[in-house]
């Protein structure tokens, strides 16, 4: 009886050892956080700020694996501002801009099953297109003062009709597939919808979104061309763009090119850029970008702008690194609706410019 009680407990403790393998929820964040001072047509601001070399966020993703190549998991993560301890934004139907003030998963909320077919993600997730827009294709990706959010993402508040696009950077209510890498080629299609009534007309169909990417990526080589459309009752929204970048030697060589429509407005940018690594610690980073714009009226102040900036990025450890990045930003004939860092937009001149740097440390766990 003593053997028999014996042999079930370790049974069990074998049993919940396997169920205990096949399955993890892993606890994840960064924090970021630095001075940033900017002059903007020589008006000054300093601040202590974040999301300078990478974006701030606390999250929790797990797995199970359901056997047979299959598993299923989850991802909640959610932005933080460390310098006072509140949170960002999110949208519920592609169309507003939600802060309710406490935790939410704004950055990523999703469901997802994957196996030998890819993968399928539902929730709010990052557009096809905004790929194109990380570090992994832009020398600075989407943080700091040589953000590409400056350069490529949609102008707020002066397209014809007042669109203001929510859905450059993420989509909620989505359904998201990624396919298996065939070679190097791997495909990203999306869809979301508003959560409203079809029967409303152009109204109905407001917020709704659709894109597509596909990428190569083999050996040195890397492209990636993305477009996708949100349709809104005031003028649809089309994002586009294409990165392609080079290995050579301990240099990234990069190219991005990127088009935001709204209605009859657009701007495209075009950026060449760098990054080098000089050191097991160290990267050089640098970038210049040229903005053309076209559509827009007198009055919404938006012009062609050029940008150039650099910075360096020190690695102390696996996960905590020192940054500092320098950037000028220059608006052309009547503009004035582009800022480095968040400055002052209210007080640049038509065709002002604005310089910033900062530097800070970034951590994550």
């Amino acid at each position: 009886m003593k053997k028999f009680a014996f042999a079930a407990v370790a049974a069990a403790a074998l049993v919940a050892g396997q169920a205990q393998a096949q399955s993890s929820v892993t606890i994840f964040g960064v924090a970021d956080i630095g001075y940033l001072s900017t002059s903007v047509s020589g008006v000054k601001q300093q601040q202590i700020t974040n999301d300078l070399n990478t974006s701030s966020r606390l999250g929790f993703r797990g797995a199970e694996d359901l056997g047979g190549g299959l598993k299923a998991s989850f991802w909640f993560e959610a932005a933080m501002t460390p310098q006072n301890g509140t949170s960002g934004g999110t949208s519920t139907t592609n169309k507003d801009s939600v802060n309710p003030g406490g935790l939410t998963f704004g950055r990523r909320s999703t469901v997802e099953l994957s196996g030998s077919f890819g993968e399928v993600r539902l929730g709010r997730d990052y557009t096809p297109t905004f790929t194109n827009l990380t570090v992994a294709h832009h020398p600075f990706g989407t943080n700091g003062l040589g953000n590409a959010g400056q350069m490529y993402y949609p102008l707020k508040g002066t397209s014809v009709g007042g669109t203001s696009a929510q859905t450059n950077v993420r989509a909620s209510n989505g359904i998201n597939y990624f396919s298996p890498n065939f070679s190097g080629v791997q495909v990203n299609v999306m869809y979301a919808t508003n959560n409203q009534a079809d029967n409303l007309g152009a109204v109905g169909d407001d917020g709704k979104y659709m894109g597509g990417r596909i990428s190569y990526g083999n050996g040195p080589l890397n492209v990636a061309l993305a477009t996708g459309k949100t349709k809104y009752a005031t003028g649809d929204y089309t994002q586009s763009n294409f990165a392609a970048n080079y290995q050579l030697g301990a240099a990234k060589l990069m190219y991005l090119w990127g088009e935001n429509k709204v209605g009859v407005t657009k701007t495209t940018s075009n950026l060449v850029g760098v990054q080098y690594q000089v050191s097991e610690t160290g990267e050089i980073r640098a970038g210049y970008t040229m903005l053309k714009a076209s559509g827009f009226a007198a009055s919404a102040g938006v012009d062609d702008a050029t940008q150039a900036v650099i910075g360096y990025v020190h690695n102390l450890s696996k996960r905590t690194a020192l940054f500092t990045n320098y950037s000028v930003l220059d608006n052309k004939g009547l503009g004035k609706q582009f800022v480095v860092g968040g400055g002052d937009k209210s007080a640049l001149t038509a065709g002002g410019s604005s310089t910033g740097y900062e530097f800070g440390i970034r951590h994550s766990f």
